[in-house]
């Protein structure tokens, strides 16, 4: 059993954090570095509870009653089972996930529901006798109602699921919760506060159309604020299930009684039930719920007098690709610019945790990390908690701003989550629609911290020659591709030298790119190459400027002769041929055998020095959205230098 716990500082400023450790931050990062492991998968086969049947019962005998209670003086018996969510994707996720505070709301205590024991559980040794469930009654009643109204039969509660007199299968646990949630089918969370009139049921119905209308505004932020203020809200591990849940997590919100013929008039624009039709229940899909209310309170936060409760809804139950889609780059005006790691960050340490350490997993879980801290090594050093979150971040990849012009946007007077907001890169340029899921993946593969700064690998190209050509969606008579004509241009000399070599390989993916569905060609591992090429093409269409890149690297005695990667300027790119400028790009696919591993991209435009016998010193200055190939080309170690502040001492 571990001793002693991480030092809770996550609101501290970092300067006071470093002079009460006596090292720089670095140091002290480098320190908890030792303490990195590898994710492995603890959901090799999952443990769930299903309903006995008459024959299987105690020998007390129940009695159901309406609303899916159990007689006053009978009981349950619920057994287990084990199901394989890796392997059989099909009946393996066929499992109620249920996301709960293990602490009774104050709703619960207030209407007398935070009872336990009328619910029994099969013992995991052969031949106990089953015990009472420590999970409240009034939870379990809720659970087997939706259960049976869904007609699924397994039920996994993290409580009654996870040994919890197991140290060892807790920790695994905790390091892969979130698979448990994401892989389920029919993820629920249980909220406890009351709908409690028809007003309130109209107010919720047109939240859900979006059609609130004026005089309703004022009532129904009033209602967002009481539903966002459920303690199911606050906590870190709900948050965690909630997010990893997805679009298929369901909010249960109970209802008064005499409301079930009004929630069953409730439909949507196609006539289908807009709050469900589970007894005693309203159902309504998180996500959607989240965007409903981000929605509004963001329209209605212009008001002064409404900022700080709507800012205070936006805090527990905000939807992340509407909250940010306020931060548009100027330059990418269809999608967002900044990663969504900080905010997750932020967010988790706001909520309520039992084990500070465990916020450690949880940051890890919804960030999709593979590299883990052992927090049980954490807890006996008395390590920090905020440096060991940065740590965490920096160990996955997470970029960080340490260009000449960005590396003080943080300081040492910024608390943790105040600091990786400001440093972390903000000129993402994601080539499609979904910038968020394209921001997650853009993290340097496998990075080691150094004292100098954080040591990556990958390709380095040095940019060489401009081309602004006029937009070729002016072109009317042009029949082949955007990229089919770029590459005969440059064959032909039409951009000065001939790009032979180029014109090849642009001419080769364009046919594999445009290879109709079935076809024999090489099946493609991920979707990197066929975004960029999107972004190329783009860029031809609407005028943008483009620069040819070559491979740097020792093989080469400097450069390769060669032009292998296309880089996507601005429309008013002011990039000058005679200022040198560099791109360091790296990919992975994902680990096929890690379960929830994420593939990785990097794209960025650097300053570059290169020190003797050392890896080249990379300084970011901007996401580069760029086609490259690299096939048969060496990668290098380069390192990108820390951030100053980070090794004041």
């Amino acid at each position: 059993m571990s001793h002693g716990s991480v030092v809770k500082d996550t609101s501290l400023p970092l300067r006071q954090i470093r002079d009460k450790n006596s090292a720089s931050i670095v140091e002290s990062v480098l320190d908890i570095q030792k303490h990195a492991v590898t994710r492995e998968n603890w959901l090799k086969s999952l443990e769930c509870l299903y309903l006995a049947q008459d024959n299987e019962e105690p020998s007390v005998k129940r009695r159901r009653v309406s609303g899916g209670s159990v007689a006053a003086g009978s009981s349950e018996l619920l057994r287990r089972r084990y199901l394989d969510p890796v392997s059989d994707p099909e009946a393996g996720r066929d499992y109620v996930a249920v996301s709960y505070t293990w602490q009774a709301s104050d709703q619960e205590e207030e209407a007398e529901e935070e009872a336990v024991g009328r619910y029994l559980i099969e013992s995991r040794r052969t031949g106990e006798p089953p015990m009472a469930s420590d999970v409240r009654d009034r939870v379990w009643n809720r659970v087997l109602n939706y259960a049976d109204h869904v007609r699924c039969h397994n039920i996994w509660i993290d409580r009654e699921c996870v040994d919890q007199e197991d140290e060892a299968e807790q920790e695994a646990a905790i390091q892969s919760m979130h698979l448990v949630y994401s892989l389920s089918k029919r993820p629920i969370a249980l909220l406890t506060r009351e709908i409690e009139t028809v007003e309130e049921i109209d107010l919720l119905m047109n939240l859900m159309c979006g059609e609130v209308d004026p005089e309703d505004e004022a009532a129904t932020l009033n209602l967002l604020d009481d539903i966002s203020s459920d303690l199911w809200w606050t906590r870190a591990w709900t948050f965690q299930e909630d997010y990893r849940a997805s679009t298929r997590m369901t909010l249960l919100i109970p209802h008064h009684r005499s409301l079930e013929a009004s929630k069953q008039t409730a439909l949507d624009d196609s006539g289908r039930l807009l709050l469900g039709s589970v007894e005693g229940e309203i159902c309504i899909k998180s996500a959607d719920f989240k965007r409903r209310a981000t929605e509004f309170c963001l329209l209605y936060r212009k008001r002064p007098e409404a900022r700080a409760i709507c800012d205070k809804i936006l805090k527990a139950a905000a939807k992340y690709n509407v909250l940010l889609r306020e931060e548009r780059s100027p330059s990418n005006p269809r999608s967002i610019s900044r990663s969504m790691s900080p905010t997750i960050v932020s967010d988790i340490i706001s909520r309520g945790i039992t084990l500070e350490s465990d916020r450690l997993a949880v940051i890890a879980n919804c960030c999709g990390y593979s590299i883990r801290l052992d927090t049980n090594s954490l807890n006996i050093n008395g390590s920090s908690l905020s440096l060991s979150i940065l740590a965490l971040y920096l160990l996955n990849g997470e970029i960080m701003e340490n260009g000449r012009d960005k590396s003080n946007r943080g300081t040492l007077d910024d608390e943790i989550h105040e600091y990786l907001s400001k440093q972390s890169l903000s000129s993402f340029r994601p080539p499609v629609d979904e910038g968020l899921t394209f921001i997650k993946s853009c993290r340097f593969v496998d990075p080691q911290l150094t004292a100098e700064g954080s040591l990556t690998r990958g390709h380095l190209w040095k940019l060489s020659k401009v081309i602004r050509r006029k937009p070729m969606k002016l072109d009317k008579y042009s029949t082949l591709p955007p990229l089919d004509t770029f590459a005969t241009e440059l064959y032909y000399k039409d951009h000065g030298s001939p790009n032979p070599d180029l014109a090849a390989r642009l001419l080769a993916w364009s046919r594999e790119y445009s290879a109709p569905p079935g076809s024999s060609r090489r099946p493609r591992r991920w979707g990197w190459r066929q975004w960029m090429t999107d972004e190329v093409e783009e860029a031809l269409l609407e005028g943008k400027a483009l620069r040819l890149g070559r491979l740097v690297h020792p093989k080469y005695r400097g450069e390769d002769a060669a032009y292998r990667a296309v880089f996507v300027g601005d429309a008013d790119d002011s990039w000058d041929e005679r200022v040198a400028s560099y791109a360091f790009t790296c990919a992975r696919p994902a680990r096929s055998d890690t379960l929830g591993d994420i593939y990785k991209h990097v794209s960025l435009e650097v300053d570059a020095e290169f020190p003797e016998r050392a890896a080249p010193r990379l300084y970011v200055r901007r996401w580069l959205n760029g086609l490259c190939f690299f096939e048969g080309a060496p990668q290098r170690d380069v390192l990108f230098p820390w951030p100053p502040a980070l090794l004041e001492k």
